[in-house]
């Protein structure tokens, strides 16, 4: 599903991933949860738990974080 080859590619992690990575650089690298959640459904239809996969796999490439505040920062060599 990172790389989809029987889905459209809107569906997938990479792709999803990296809209949140825009609007994170578009709002001084750092959101809350359902915040950026929000922010990301204005410009694609996503549900909560590709929403979370998401997040999860920007976390294993490094490219962001969650606090346990529940912020999301990106990674200042993501910038």
């Amino acid at each position: 599903m990172i790389l989809p080859v029987d889905i459209s590619p809107k569906d997938s992690l990479y792709y999803i991933g990296g809209i949140t990575l825009e609007i994170l650089k578009e709002n001084v690298n750092s959101f809350g949860f359902i915040d950026l959640f929000s922010e990301l459904n204005k410009r694609l239809s996503v549900n909560i738990g590709l929403f979370v996969l998401v997040l999860d796999w920007l976390f294993l490439i490094d490219a962001a974080t969650v606090g346990e505040d529940g912020v999301v920062t990106l990674c200042l060599y993501a910038n």
